[in-house]
């Protein structure tokens, strides 16, 4: 230390001679301070002992605040001598604020009576103008750049920025470097090291709670804990009474709050006058429960620029305002891209078509719109699936050059596949059938690629060739080029021998898949009971997922015999427990607002209004408990024939008489032989009865 860099730290912190005077006399008076810390100085000293600690001057220790112990500057006294820092301050100086009525809020003004005012209403109680940057009136300050008035928002957005050296993005700038680089907030976040290692992990790491701080509890005392190993308290919540993180400690009139409970508490809605979970101040200062919020929103949104909600957009709008979970609807209100095209036709942006909806691309946000649309009447239904595998044979003709290849491709996929698909029972096109339409458009959309990289044409593509492109893969399906075969094409080419078809797969154990069966109709706590169900249809009664995820509650019968389910022609007995499972679908609800138009007639719902479960996602979810759905329904369809005639479990289970007949063959039963065995038997146990003697 030496006298000009003492000179220089007095002109820095103490230019003032009535300063520079308070300075000299207690460090002549305390010469220990220096090296004791503490917090029993004025405020002047603990800055020159910052300045001088940051001067390089070794062997100083930084004072700390009487309270929380932390080296700050401090502005303010406490006690018998002692200081603390504006944060204890503030802690300390709490009231009931005369604005909103909430108990221990730090004061932030008075009233010209004296009354205590948080800084929340002190802030709505200043007087709202215009922003000259936004226009919307509110609480706006005086820039030092232009010097126009701003909000708070506006004079984020001018805020400086520069690149940052360690992400290299243009940021708002929160710290330099040594070298005058700028710092953006988040690496600054990251790049903060501390001095005292955390005693749980040993790392040094900005410290969470201190041995000697106020903020330890019985799961963390006496401890410094970095904010990874640091737990918070759980205690019981006084508003939910779950046991839960504390989010606001008890004090004599108020029990331990949640965080949840903590920011949505019980209010007295000036609106609807209910007790909710809400906010206090809302409704120009007066509490509004959350329905009413998000009703408010949703109003808001709907309304079409005549100050009107559409007539085909009311049901919509109720719906939204039914939900169950107001409040996560109105946090996550602007980041549904479903309810961001709702708006759009609201307010006449986007026309309220079908057509419309196709043209955005096919992501989940428009098929839930376009759900809900449906199911409200607010769109005609449509056979999705059908228009869906439009749309792909249109798309995989459109970037072909070679308008001869084009029209061979299109005339294909929309007269021999499209064409020639079939319904099921409701008239639409199932979803397992049209991918198997889109798997014949899509390989013949790779012949023609094939065709297109070899420089032939669909008169001269030689046999090797052809050759060529079917040994790549063996699964590739050769009906594209049967079809140009039939239409004159590829003369020079002969197709394969049609191959054997092979017998289909039943590599499950007949006594393992039973053992399963059993388990997931006696334990309730195997899967969920949709899942159960499901299962049990397949293990048992050889069902595909396609006709499980299509069931509708008209398939269900209560006799006194027992539950009946109609998968064919004749209703089937179930076996109990199913037959309780089954009446008691469905049990999961659609997505979001969708479970308010759900449509009730199907047994095993889907995320959107108004659809069943789609096949494939049934199928991933019997795969999660271990059933392989094919090879599991040919393994229950053998054992079907094995032990029952064709004719009759072809019309339980819903199969054709012919494939019944078949999957009889492959056991070995000689069913067909049953019939004309019978009155042989018959005609001849009466000519014994005739020939035995009386």
């Amino acid at each position: 230390m030496s006298h000009e860099l003492v000179e220089e730290l007095l002109a820095s912190v103490a230019p003032a001679a009535n300063a520079r005077s308070q300075l000299v006399k207690h460090l002549a008076a305390e010469p220990g301070v220096l090296t004791a810390g503490g917090s029993r100085m004025p405020k002047v000293v603990s800055e020159f002992i910052y300045a001088a600690i940051a001067a390089g001057i070794d062997g100083l220790v930084s004072p700390s605040c009487a309270l929380c112990s932390r080296p700050r500057t401090l502005f303010h006294t406490h006690g018998d001598g002692e200081r603390i820092c504006t944060s204890c301050y503030s802690r300390q100086h709490t009231a009931t604020c005369s604005g909103c009525g909430r108990e221990d809020r730090r004061i932030k003004a008075r009233t010209a009576d004296g009354q205590p005012i948080c800084s929340r209403c002190h802030e709505h109680a200043r007087p709202q103008q215009p922003c000259d940057g936004c226009g919307r009136p509110g609480s706006v300050k005086q820039s030092v750049v232009d010097g126009r008035r701003y909000c708070r928002s506006c004079r984020a957005k001018q805020a400086p920025t520069a690149p940052c050296v360690v992400c290299g993005q243009q940021r708002r700038i929160n710290a330099r470097t040594d070298d005058g680089g700028a710092i953006c907030t988040t690496c600054y976040a990251k790049a903060r090291t501390g001095t005292t290692p955390c005693d749980e992990c040993g790392q040094i790491a900005p410290l969470q709670t201190r041995a000697d701080g106020r903020t330890t509890t019985s799961t963390n005392a006496g401890k410094n804990l970095c904010a990874r190993c640091y737990r918070y308290p759980r205690r019981l919540c006084g508003v939910c009474g779950r046991h839960r993180r504390v989010a606001l400690k008890a004090t004599d009139t108020s029990p331990d709050i949640c965080p949840t409970c903590y920011q949505a508490p019980v209010v007295d809605c000036s609106i609807c006058g209910q007790q909710a979970l809400g906010r206090r101040t809302t409704n120009h200062g007066r509490p509004r429960c959350f329905s009413c919020q998000t009703i408010g929103q949703i109003d808001a949104a709907l309304t079409g620029p005549d100050g009107l909600i559409r007539p085909e957009l009311v049901p919509v709008r109720d719906a939204l305002a039914a939900s169950d979970r107001p409040r996560s609807l109105l946090t996550n209100w602007h980041n549904l891209s479903s309810l961001h095209l709702l708006s759009d036709i609201a307010q006449g942006r986007l026309e309220l078509s079908h057509e419309a909806l196709d043209a955005r691309p096919q992501v989940f946000s428009v098929t839930y719109l376009r759900a809900m649309l449906v199911a409200a009447d607010a769109l005609p239904p449509r056979d999705e699936n059908a228009v869906r595998l439009r749309r792909y044979a249109a798309e995989a003709a459109t970037d072909i050059t070679n308008p001869e290849f084009r029209g061979a491709l299109s005339r294909y996929a929309r007269w021999h596949v499209i064409g020639r698909v079939k319904t099921n029972r409701h008239g639409h096109i199932s979803p397992t059938t049209a991918g198997r339409a889109k798997a014949n458009i899509q390989s013949a959309r790779n012949f023609i690629d094939h065709l297109t990289a070899s420089g032939h044409t669909l008169h001269d593509f030689p046999q090797a060739q052809l050759e060529t492109w079917l040994s790549r893969d063996s699964t590739r399906r050769i009906g594209f080029i049967r079809w140009l075969k039939q239409g004159g094409y590829l003369t020079r080419c002969q197709l394969p021998d049609p191959i054997r078809q092979k017998d289909p797969s039943h590599d499950v154990d007949p006594e393992e898949q039973l053992g399963l069966a059993r388990r997931l109709l006696h334990d309730p706590d195997a899967a969920s009971v949709e899942d159960r169900a499901a299962a049990c249809l397949i293990l048992l009664y050889a069902q595909p997922v396609t006709k499980i995820a299509a069931l509708t509650t008209s398939d269900i019968q209560v006799r006194d015999a027992g539950t009946y389910l109609t998968l064919g022609p004749e209703p089937l007995l179930l076996i109990p427990p199913l037959d309780a499972m089954v009446k008691a679908l469905p049990v999961a609800k659609p997505f979001g607002t969708a479970s308010t138009l759900a449509d009730p007639r199907w047994l095993f719902t889907s995320k959107n209004a108004g659809t069943h479960l789609h096949p494939t996602s049934l199928m991933a979810r019997m795969n999660r408990l271990g059933i392989t759905t094919r090879a599991s329904r040919n393994t229950a369809l053998l054992h079907l024939a094995a032990t029952t005639p064709p004719a009759v479990f072809a019309s339980l289970v819903g199969i054709h008489i012919t494939t019944a007949t078949r999957w009889a063959e492959l056991t070995g039963a000689a069913w067909n032989n049953y019939a004309a065995h019978v009155p042989i038997r018959t005609n001849s146990q009466q000519a014994s009865r005739r020939e035995r003697p009386r």
